[in-house]
This record gives structure tokens, C-alpha cells and sequence, in this order.
């Protein structure tokens, strides 16, 4: 089961740190109302993602998890938002301030259909974040 986890988190680490390479290259094309949305997507997406998994799979470890999702959210929203400025990224921040608090008591009480779910829409979201510019 940990090995599976592991898997899953690095796939949702590498799906983002793919999305944040290729908007990086379109920095210049987004504006302040993309940027928002990109930041508060990704951090949000992520945030619940990330604490669903882990509040599913070590339920008994609540504060930790919780912990580790909230300032993994906030660290990827302030990393997006960053691609803008600094109205962009406290959006960020704060959509995964509570996207990471909420995350974990979502998987404590999750099955593993919420999970696939979770999953599926990390990848389905950072998709539509490479496909919202128009270049």
C-alpha cells in the first residue's frame, strides 16, 4: 500500500512540475485573471489531492498529514502564483491554506473510489491549466 502511495505523490509531483514548466515558458502570456485561476487550481487541486491520499492511507497520523498537505498547497500556490504577482500569489496561498486543511478530513472518512476520484481530477485539472492559454 505505502508503495502505491508513493507512486501516486510523485506522479502528482511530476503532472505539476510539468504544468508549471510549460506555463513558464508562456509566462508572459497570462493575465491577471488567469493567473488566479491557475493558482488557486493548482493549489487547490493539489491540497486535497495530497491530503485525500494521505489522510486514506495513514489515518492514525491526522496532524501530520494535515500538516504536510496544508504547506505542500501553499508552497505550489505560491510557486504559481508567483508567475504573475504578488496579488496572484496570495491567492494561492490562501486556496491552499484551505484546500490543505480540508484535504486530510476528506480521506480520513474517503474509500478508495474518493481516492481514484482525487486522482483522476489532479490530472484532468492540471490538463486543462496547460490548455487554458492560448498561444
Amino acid at each position: 500500500m505505502s508503495l502505491l502511495v508513493l507512486f501516486v505523490l510523485v506522479s502528482y509531483l511530476f503532472v505539476c512540475s510539468f504544468t508549471y514548466l510549460y506555463l513558464k515558458k508562456l509566462q508572459y502570456l497570462i493575465s491577471y485573471h488567469l493567473g488566479m485561476n491557475l493558482a488557486m487550481t493548482s493549489s487547490g487541486v493539489m491540497g486535497i489531492a495530497v491530503g485525500t491520499l494521505l489522510g486514506y492511507a495513514f489515518p492514525s497520523h491526522y496532524s501530520l498529514i494535515t500538516i504536510i498537505a496544508t504547506l505542500l498547497a501553499i508552497i505550489i500556490g505560491a510557486i504559481f502564483g508567483a508567475l504573475v504577482d504578488y496579488q496572484t500569489l496570495l491567492s494561492g496561498v490562501t486556496s491552499g491554506l484551505m484546500a490543505g486543511i480540508m484535504g486530510p478530513m476528506i480521506g480520513v472518512v474517503a474509500d478508495l473510489t474518493l481516492v481514484t476520484f482525487c486522482s483522476l481530477l489532479v490530472y484532468a485539472m492540471f490538463g486543462l491549466l496547460c490548455f487554458s492559454i492560448r498561444s
